[in-house]
This record gives structure tokens, sequence and C-alpha cells, in this order.
């Protein structure tokens, strides 16, 4: 079965920013554009660094040498981008942006099994300042942990294709498997960006769209290098905090404001979310879905279950992510740690292999 898949094998973004002078002028194009309140059209985006790394056409039976990723540098004494307000999630709204294809669901029951891992820095904790160590994966352990999937045979695609197979009843090849990574934090593209592009991988960064352009978060031209290199930018409400019992107003807003936002820096609307701390209620699930761009949505994980009495007869297996339309809007991860092996990992998506 021929389906379109959003894996790029070694060269998977455009040429090298050749010299300092063509970065300093993509950098203030983008950034001119958006200071004067206009959308960036996807024309506009910048072309990134191309992969220095090659994967080998055979098995895998080796890693390729991972090569440093170009630092996309800030303008000294500019301004960072003004962007005018926007609460809506009408395509509309934001002039230039590409919208997100009406839905076109085709018809019968159908069920995806394909695992999806949260992460949220990719980064040194020399340099994670005070975020929670939990959430903080160093980039050798990252490289390691996909090491292994690439050498196991799995391969990665963006959560907006998983809504597209789920919508078209397409199953995925298997050992097929989605990396998100939260919060929009700069080191998603300094850090994570190389890793992936080493083994042909994608990933979805949820940004917290009221971050972007401010000093430690993911800028409009890294975003945009993002989006052309083949990764998805879903929306992570536009302040990050908990959707549960908000007034519809507040609510609808961070939901909304955010998607806007991120179509402004990016040129596209963005196709997924992923709720605050995976803080969500009934309302709040209605709000995501009412945006009309979002098609699919992410929880942080399974709730643990109670530890069965003695006398109870133990599950079978613990409970097993299922992708459908109908829980599209819920749709749990896998939490990855520091501590997570390599080898863990592997066990963890195994039983999940054939998608």
């Amino acid at each position: 079965m021929i389906r379109r898949r959003q894996i790029r094998g070694g060269h998977r973004i455009g040429s090298l920013l050749a010299a300092a002078g063509l970065t300093v002028f993509l950098a203030a194009a983008g950034w001119m554009a958006m200071y004067s309140g206009r959308a960036i059209a996807p024309t506009g985006t910048p072309v990134p660094p191309t992969r220095l790394a090659t994967l080998p056409t055979a098995g895998p039976t080796s890693s390729p040498t991972l090569t440093p990723w170009p630092t996309i540098a800030s303008l000294t004494g500019t301004p960072p981008p003004s962007y005018p307000l926007v609460n809506s999630c009408n395509p509309a709204s934001v002039r230039g942006a590409t919208p997100v294809p009406p839905a076109r669901l085709k018809a019968g029951a159908f069920a995806l099994q394909v695992p999806i891992l949260m992460y949220h820095r990719i980064v040194p904790n020399a340099e994670a300042g005070d975020s929670l160590r939990g959430l903080v994966v160093p980039p050798a352990t990252f490289a390691a942990q996909l090491d292994a999937l690439w050498s196991a045979g799995w391969h990665t695609i963006t959560l907006a294709t998983l809504a597209n197979d789920v919508q078209a009843h397409v199953k995925p090849e298997p050992r097929t498997f989605v990396i998100t990574i939260d919060d929009g934090w700069d080191d998603g593209y300094k850090y994570a960006l190389p890793i992936l592009g080493k083994h042909g991988f994608v990933a979805t960064y949820f940004v917290i769209a009221g971050r972007i352009d401010h000093p430690g978060f993911l800028s409009s031209i890294q975003l945009q290098a993002l989006v052309a290199s083949g990764d998805e930018i879903g929306d992570h409400t536009m302040d990050h905090i908990g959707l549960a019992k908000l007034a519809s107003s507040k609510l609808a807003y961070e939901i909304d404001a955010g998607a806007a936002r991120i179509a402004q820096a990016t040129g596209r609307w963005p196709e997924s979310f992923a709720y605050p701390s995976g803080v969500f209620d009934a309302r709040a699930v209605a709000a995501v879905g009412a945006c009309q761009s979002l098609r699919i949505a992410v929880i942080e994980e399974f709730a643990q279950p109670p530890k069965p009495a003695p006398s109870a007869t133990p599950p079978a297996a613990p409970p097993v992510a299922l992708e459908t339309w109908v829980n599209r809007f819920v749709v749990p991860r896998i939490r990855v740690s520091p501590t997570t092996t390599a080898a863990k990992l592997l066990a963890a998506l195994e039983p999940l292999k054939a998608g």
C-alpha cells in the first residue's frame, strides 16, 4: 500500500545556510513580514540547513555521525516580531496561512495502536535552569534512545499524519511511532533537531504560543525551519494553563488564540493539540474540537489503575493505546524520562509494532 510518509532519510531538509549574510537576510525578512502585522506565507519560509550525516542504505548496523546543528542567530538590537492578537480558529482570520483541509471521514470503525512518545526538554542538565529534572532528557540519552529505535527498524510520522491515517482508515507500516516535544523550548531546535535528522525522524513540537520569540523559546524563524524540515508545530495553548474549569471565554482564548499565533508565525494552522499538564475536562475537549483546524489532541499518559485486592485476579495486560476517530481528542502518550533506558523503551514499544 502506497501512502504519504513524512520520513526523511538522511537529506530531509534543504540546502545549508551557506553564509552568515544569508542567515541575517532570512531572519530580517521574516521579522519584517511579521512586524508589519502580516502573516508569513509558506513562500516566505527560510531554507533550513542540510543534514550532513547520511544514513546507510543497508540494514541498520551502525549509527551515522552526528553533525553539529547551525544556530539561527537573532539580530542584535532588533525587537521581537509583533503580531496582531487574533482570538479565532477561523482560517480566514490569519491571511496567508495555509488552512487545514476539512475532514473527510471514511465510514466504519477503525483503530490504530501507534505509540506516541512524550518529551519536554532535550538539553544538558547544566542548561536546564529550574526545569523539573524528570522532564529533562540529556541529548546523549535522547540520541541513545533514538539510535536503538532506528536500529530496530522503527520510523516516525507526525501527529497530523496519524490523524490523516485514522481519518482515512490507513494502516501505517509496522514499527511506526510518533515523537512529541512539549512547551516550545529552543533546545528543541538546538539539540533535538540534529538528533532527529541523523535518523531521518520527524517530531510534533507543541508550542506555548505566547512564548514564541521569547528568550529561551523557539523563535518564528526556527519554527519555520522546523516546518520546512518536515516537523509539525502543534498548539499547546497561549499561556500554558490548565483548561479544566476555565470560564468559556478564557477557554476559547487559550485554544483559539494559541492556534492563530502559531499560524501567524509559521504560515500554517496547527492540526494537533496538547493539554497543558494533561489537565482537561469535557468542556475543554469540546472546545478543542470546536477549533476548526485541530483534528487530534493528546493527553499526558494513561492513569495508573488501582492495585487489585489480594483476592482479585490481576489484569492480563496493561491498557493499550487505541487511536480512533471517536477518541481523537484524548489520545494518551508514553512518557519518556531521563531514566528511560533504550532497552526499556524498545520493550515498551515492541507490543505496538504492528501499529
